[in-house]
């Protein structure tokens, strides 16, 4: 008798990278420019964190591979959608070392894409053929929702921001599709009981991210005079919530072992990707500054 073998975490993360793309060029003419446009954007993908964190959850929570493949394809085409969309109103010129989707092809095309991605990433949640069906739908929503309300924030700050702006930002932008990557395998698979662990967990570990990706970026930011690098907001901010921390590697250890306890405290260890990732850039932060 053969056992069969789970394929690897690199197959997995392909078959959901071919079933997004597929799913958002199914309806388009090869030689439009939207089809073009989507194409060229699939063709340099990211790190893929949140659909693998998807696929992880989703595994130990005993869902077919099938399943956790297209739950994972929902995240990232969402991931996607929002990149081409922030792009775009940011103004900036390159994603990924290439020419950003609104640069190349043009603002209506991007527009256009990041819709349609946004659709199909509806088609992929509803695809997995549930009775929970309407909740994932549900869980879908309120993320955009969040990400859309917190890019709408960073668009309309319009004073110089302080170290409690920027957490609003980080929190309502970064972690919502954290959050989403954990919370469609548990509604799922009926863990409804733990779906706020999971928000928070990924909300805690949006904003983590974010400090410890702007430590590492705070000589470039600090030279470019940028006003959002929260590890240069620290030094400036005359009031916070958060004024009994006083570095920015402090604030990120606060928010990164939050989420690594929420993510600890998941089902069937459905959380362990997350808290491994917050162990791992914990360990760094503390390298970086013995």
């Amino acid at each position: 008798m053969t056992t069969k073998k789970r394929p690897s975490y690199s197959d997995l993360l392909h078959a959901s990278r071919t079933i997004a793309e597929d799913i958002a060029l199914s309806e388009l003419s090869p030689d439009s420019v939207l089809h073009k446009a989507i194409t060229y954007h699939f063709n340099t993908p990211g790190s893929e964190a949140r659909a693998a964190l998807c696929i992880s959850s989703s595994l130990a929570l005993g869902l077919a591979v099938e399943s956790a493949v297209r739950l994972a394809a929902a995240v990232e085409t969402l991931h996607n959608a929002s990149l081409i969309q922030d792009d775009l109103q940011d103004q900036d010129d390159v994603r990924r070392g290439h020419p950003a989707v609104w640069k190349k092809f043009g603002k209506d095309t991007a527009i256009n894409a990041t819709d349609l991605l946004i659709a199909s990433s509806f088609a992929l949640v509803s695809s997995v053929g549930s009775t929970n069906t309407h909740r994932l739908v549900a869980s879908m929503t309120r993320a955009i929702a969040q990400t859309l309300q917190g890019q709408a924030r960073d668009l309309n700050t319009n004073r110089v921001p302080n170290i409690d702006d920027a957490i609003a930002v980080a929190k309502e932008k970064s972690g919502p599709l954290f959050s989403l990557s954990l919370e469609l395998p548990l509604v799922l698979s009926g863990h409804l009981y733990f779906v706020g662990a999971a928000r928070e967990a990924g909300a805690a570990f949006g904003i983590g991210y974010q400090i410890f990706d702007d430590i590492n970026d705070c000589a470039r930011d600090r030279e470019a005079g940028s006003l959002s690098n929260m590890a240069l907001l620290i030094e400036t901010s005359k009031s916070s919530q958060f004024l009994a921390i006083d570095s920015a590697e402090d604030l990120a250890h606060y928010f990164l072992d939050q989420a690594a306890s929420n993510a600890s405290a998941l089902p069937n260890n459905s959380g362990a990707m997350l808290a491994d990732k917050c162990v791992e850039l914990l360990s760094e932060l503390d390298r970086e500054a013995a």
